[in-house]
């Protein structure tokens, strides 16, 4: 007897390949039958005539390693059809987190996910990333998997040193390399626009992704300039990979600002060169022309170098905040450089969030980049940014092309009140608006992005295929009218067309509301 008889499905099974109808019977958490006849019964049934059946969806692209704690079941991403998801992104983790440099690793964290953290002392270690994975509880909303972050194991070695690390410094950060690495994580990430990972030069690169590549890991990287010097950042990425021999995934890739607009057309041969010549570099994307990440990023980096009290300090002087904003700002208006700019989240000015930087400037009273650093110092350098930086030629060209997977790169944490839409609609969008309604893939391709694809990449064993014997995390929907609902204003709007979400063989979301039910596990890997 099936625990589960979904009946009648059109199957999009995750391989690309045109869809099929069948019955799926499920047992003991996995798929145990897939047939155009069925005879065995079934202790529940769903009959599925007119949806579509899908592996459950894997976000390539996750910071939610950094709110888990604080919200367990992560209906975000249920609510869109996400079962897994990869974390530690843009070199950003929980862990590790040195007792020498404590407050800048927490810093860190808390500039992404507010106050996401468990921070109860001896609840949750942090100084050791296995000892971190180990205090985690055993079950979340969705399955879990782990990448170290460079910024992190850097804040450990050499707090915001904005230099290179001495031999002894560099050998500690391998250290925590292979600590991650031996504990189960993925990979390395790395974020070189973020404090401190924008002070690290290529070869401190390539020494750490040695020790990552050696586990059979694969290095994610938030390049280096994603605007002027897109092409640049992308030779240095893969010039990385050449010496490393390092698996590759280049982070939500794009060309920003209207003067870049086409650069893609460059990077892209690049990408697929690299691969012939037998390297593997692939893609994540976040299906949007307009960008999200931390509000600080707007001070210049030479400012970055020291701990946020100095900033403070620094800042709360007319001279500093003079020099900061004029650094800032270039000698150009502040409100034509802050044009294309909105403001994500903000606890200090919520009345802020979702308004343009020049419109939030008028109600403040100051100048633009006066405006950006007021709001920084009342929320504790902790406020994000929406950036409409992109154009939907580049966003259609990136995500036609076949190594691109689809991720969230969700910026958001329990009580904000703003964020970019992305956290909740990423996977409803590719395949309502790019599949359905643009034709810039197929559904079927769309699917293949978003469920084997990444299983392939991030080596996740039972998952991103509909086959007898892999996990039953699976998605049924109805491919008419699933689309996101959420935008810049109601950036938490839930999808409609999101019938079921099963995890491990569970229905834990029904017509688009998660339950409440914790059902995902960890993801760790074995070398």
């Amino acid at each position: 007897m099936f625990d589960l008889l979904i009946k009648n499905a059109r199957v999009v099974d995750g391989t690309g390949m045109p869809s099929y109808y069948a019955h799926v019977g499920i047992r003991d958490g996995k798929i145990a039958l897939i047939a155009p006849v069925v005879r065995e019964e079934a202790r529940a049934v769903i009959d599925a005539a007119g949806l579509t059946l899908t592996p459950g969806f894997i976000d390539s692209h996750s910071h939610d390693d950094l709110i888990m704690e604080s919200l367990p079941a992560l209906p975000h991403k249920l609510e869109q059809g996400v079962t897994t998801q990869i974390t530690g992104m843009c070199g950003f983790s929980a862990a590790p987190i040195s007792e020498r440099y404590y407050q800048e690793g927490i810093a860190n964290c808390q500039a992404l996910c507010r106050q996401g953290l468990d921070l109860t002392p001896g609840k949750i270690r942090r100084d050791d990333f296995g000892a971190y994975l180990a205090s985690l509880p055993e079950a979340f909303g969705t399955n879990i998997a782990f990448h170290v972050g460079h910024c992190m194991i850097r804040t450990a070695a050499m707090g915001y040193e904005q230099r290179k690390p001495s031999a002894a410094e560099l050998e500690l950060m391998k250290d925590y390399v292979r600590q991650a690495m031996e504990a189960g994580a993925r990979g390395i990430s790395f974020g070189l626009i973020y404090n401190p990972g924008v002070f690290a030069d290529t070869e401190e690169l390539i020494e750490l992704c040695k020790v990552a590549a050696a586990y059979g890991g694969e290095m994610t990287i938030h390049m280096r300039n994603e605007g002027v010097w897109l092409v640049e950042a992308v030779q240095e990425t893969l010039r990385i990979v050449r010496e490393t021999g390092i698996r590759c995934v280049i982070s939500h890739h794009k060309s920003s600002g209207p003067a870049n607009w086409g650069k893609i057309k460059e990077t892209l041969p690049l990408i697929e060169a690299i691969n012939k010549e037998g390297y593997t570099v692939f893609l994540d994307q976040y299906p949007y022309s307009a960008s999200s990440t931390m509000l600080i990023v707007e001070i210049p980096s030479a400012y970055l170098g020291q701990s946020r009290e100095k900033l403070r300090a620094l800042l709360e002087t007319a001279e500093g905040r003079k020099e900061v904003a004029d650094a800032m700002t270039g000698g150009r208006d502040p409100a034509e450089v802050y044009a294309r700019l909105m403001i994500g989240a903000s606890g200090a000015y919520p009345d802020y969030s979702g308004l343009m930087v020049p419109e939030a400037a008028k109600l403040h009273g100051k100048n633009s980049a006066e405006t950006i650093l007021d709001v920084l110092l009342a929320d504790d350098f902790q406020s994000t940014e929406i950036s409409f930086g992109m154009c939907e030629e580049d966003v259609e060209e990136v995500l036609a092309f076949p190594r691109t997977m689809v991720g969230t790169d969700g910026l958001w944490y329990p009580g904000a009140l703003g964020a970019h839409p992305r956290a909740f609609a990423s996977f409803p969008r590719v395949l309502g608006h790019y599949a359905r309604e643009r034709g810039v893939i197929t559904f079927e391709e769309a699917v293949r992005r978003m469920t084997s694809l990444p299983a392939a990449v991030y080596g996740l064993t039972g998952k991103g295929l509909i086959r007898v014997g892999m996990d039953a995390d699976l998605c049924l929907l109805d491919p008419e009218t699933i689309i996101d609902a959420a935008d810049y204003k109601n950036w938490n709007a839930r999808c409609p067309g999101l019938k079921y979400v099963f995890v491990n063989g569970q229905p834990v979301v029904t017509d688009s509301v998660h339950d409440g039910r914790l059902l995902g596990r960890k993801l760790l890997r074995s070398w």
